[in-house]
């Protein structure tokens, strides 16, 4: 009996494996591209946030003068200090609760387009993992995708409990920036990894690389703010703008300081659990493998950054600059190491 035409297509109509983990890639892609559309939507928002904060020290500043003007015959009023200069509570827009209503809601709405953009990425990297059955991060453009979605995280996590919508356009440009590069110019398509990443050490020792990059990413973007709050608290501009409401610059360098902490003691697991697994895959536990010289290289940068900033007296501005020097270092790990002929060695993440 001739066969028919529902029997010849049946078993095209079954999706294969190859062609469900198309489809999981496929669907990865989608919700990417959705992550990169809700975090412009919150760049833009923070920006309008940070120029609403702008507006609330222009007019504190205002009502500052006209205090002075009116307190000018003598008398110490509200509005100067006992020497006759002007208290602006500008300084301490956000710490004192003077925040604008315009403002806070702006950083809000933004606070939330953020969740959903990152709850996006990250739901990009889980579907990529499904459709490969893999800790998804076995090329640089899995690499640079879960590094973005824990850079993400990582400042969700903080920023709500913080209240650091102020800092959020320094965290969302760049993410959005490595979600561009890493469609435009690392994609690479769902495939098997190579023999010597077949390893749990994979998930462990790459997945706490991610976790403390997030800190080190965050912990950067604050001790740079922290330089120019410092500068403009030294010599104070002629026109004020959203700096004059950030936390004191003694408080960002704390912040910045803690979060560099947990980062490196993150990065000497990384370091540790890298040699460990150089060991099973090599036969040894060092080979002066551009990847791992560089991890050690940057492990030595913190770690100067963090005596420096333990010992009595020393310059806290030229302990950042070292910390950010560090920054550097991992930006130049994470890339060029990744990407330059010159450098690659036993690790090839660049699936190119």
């Amino acid at each position: 009996m001739t066969p028919s035409i529902a029997t010849i297509l049946a078993p095209q109509l079954t999706p294969t494996v190859d062609e469900a983990s198309l489809a999981l890639a496929s669907n990865a892609n989608m919700a990417l591209y959705a992550s990169m559309i809700a975090y412009t939507l919150a760049m833009l928002m923070f920006a309008w946030h940070l120029a609403a904060r702008s507006a609330q020290v222009a007019a504190t500043e205002t009502a500052d003068r006209e205090e002075v003007l009116v307190g000018s015959a003598g008398t110490t009023g509200a509005g100067s200090s006992s020497a006759g200069g002007p208290v602006s509570s500008a300084a301490g827009l956000t710490e004192s609760g003077q925040e604008s209503e315009a403002s806070r809601q702006r950083g809000n709405i933004a606070l939330m387009l953020t969740y959903l953009a990152t709850a996006l990425l990250v739901g990009s990297v889980v579907l990529r993992g499904f459709a490969v059955a893999r800790p998804p991060w076995g090329n640089m453009f899995e690499f640079a995708t879960a590094s973005a979605a824990a850079v993400g995280l990582t400042y969700s996590v903080l920023a709500k409990r913080n209240r650091w919508q102020w800092l959020g356009v320094f965290i969302v440009s760049p993410v959005l920036l490595t979600l561009g590069l890493s469609l435009a110019v690392l994609y690479t398509e769902a495939g098997e990894l190579m023999p010597a990443l077949k390893s749990y050490w994979l998930a462990i020792h790459v997945g706490v690389a991610f976790i403390s990059v997030g800190f080190f990413t965050i912990a950067a973007a604050i001790g740079m703010v922290y330089l120019v709050r410092l500068r403009r608290e030294e010599k104070p501009p002629a026109k004020r703008s959203f700096i004059e409401s950030l936390p004191s610059s003694a408080a960002l360098e704390r912040t910045a300081y803690s979060l560099n902490m947990v980062a490196f003691i993150l990065w000497t697991f990384t370091l540790i659990a890298g040699s460990i697994w150089a060991k099973q895959a090599w036969g040894a536990y060092w080979q002066w493998d551009p990847k791992e010289v560089w991890t050690f290289v940057i492990w030595t940068v913190y770690a100067a950054y963090m005596h420096g900033r333990a010992t009595a007296g020393v310059d806290l501005r030229r302990s950042m600059y070292i910390a950010l020097v560090g920054f550097v270092c991992v930006i130049i790990n994470f890339t060029l190491v990744n990407l330059v002929s010159t450098f690659v060695g036993m690790h090839n993440y660049s699936g190119m």
